[in-house]
């Protein structure tokens, strides 16, 4: 009678097969996830900044209560923000009322700094310190004083 079947070489061989390319392509896909992860919260970062500089102008030209604010200040900035990613209690405002904190859910933190007269300032990184700018440079919200015609 004839066995029909692998025997315990040929299987052994297969599974250290297996496991070089596992060892090969473990690190591989580890590195794509990984550089996925970044790109994200880079992409998180400029949402942050785009939602603040929409803020801004929402605050400009209609607070809160609809009147006309001439100069927003990081507290008619927060009161305006909407930002997908973040919810609104994790947009903060110290009690200086001098840097606007804003985390999000994938864990970008993002400060606001700054005036109407100098601008608003801001930066994202990872929360670590040397990290503030991590994900996204210093960028700055030109403001422009309205004239009164």
């Amino acid at each position: 009678m004839k066995n029909k079947g692998f025997t315990l070489i040929e299987l052994l061989a297969v599974i250290v097969i297996l496991a070089i390319i596992a060892l090969i392509a473990t690190p591989i896909i580890l590195g794509i996830i990984n550089d996925a992860r970044e790109q994200a919260k880079k992409r998180s970062a400029e949402l942050v900044y785009t939602g603040v500089e929409y803020a801004y102008t929402e605050a400009l030209y209609k607070g809160a209560d609809g009147a006309t604010i001439t100069d927003p200040t990081l507290e008619t900035i927060s009161e305006n923000i909407n930002i997908e990613n973040v919810q609104k209690d994790n947009v903060t405002l110290d009690t200086d009322k001098t840097t606007l904190t804003i985390k999000t859910s994938d864990g970008v933190i993002c400060t606001v700094t700054g005036n109407n007269a100098e601008g608003f300032k801001i930066k994202c990184g990872d929360g670590t310190e040397g990290n503030e700018a991590k994900y996204l440079s210093e960028k700055t919200i030109a403001t422009t004083a309205k004239t009164s015609e």
